[in-house]
C-alpha cells in the first residue's frame, strides 16, 4: 500500500496524472468489538452468522452481532451506522476482540 501512495504521489508531482480532485471512500477505525464475556472471562457468544465471513458489513441499530451457546441474539444498539471489518478472525481471539467497527467517509484526493 505504502508503494502504491508514494507511486501516486511521484505521479501527480510530475504531472503524469489528473490533478483535479476525485473522491474515494475510506473506513476509519472507531472501536474494537470484545465478545461477550461470562463473569470469568470466558467467550460467552459466537458471532451471528449473517456476519460471518461478511468483511465490510454494513451495521445499523437492531441488526445482530452475537448468538449465545443458548440461541440468544445480542443486537448491535448504537443509533450510528457503522461497518464491521475483521471478523471473528482467528488471530485476533487472543488479542480479545470479534470484530473492528468503522465509520464510512468520503475524502477528497
Amino acid at each position: 500500500m505504502v508503494g502504491y501512495i508514494l507511486d501516486y504521489f511521484e505521479k501527480y508531482n510530475t504531472g503524469k496524472i489528473d490533478k483535479t480532485y476525485k473522491t474515494i471512500e475510506i473506513y476509519d477505525h472507531i472501536k474494537l468489538l470484545d465478545f461477550p464475556r461470562s463473569e470469568d472471562g470466558e467467550i460467552s457468544a459466537t458471532v451471528h452468522p449473517n456476519l460471518q465471513d461478511n468483511g465490510y458489513y454494513k451495521l445499523t441499530k437492531g441488526d445482530p452481532l452475537f448468538i449465545t451457546l443458548e440461541g440468544d441474539v445480542i443486537n448491535y444498539e448504537e443509533d450510528d451506522v457503522v461497518y464491521a471489518l475483521f471478523i471473528n478472525e482467528a488471530a485476533y481471539y487472543e488479542k480479545g476482540f470479534a470484530m473492528c467497527l468503522t465509520e464510512k467517509k468520503k475524502i477528497k484526493i
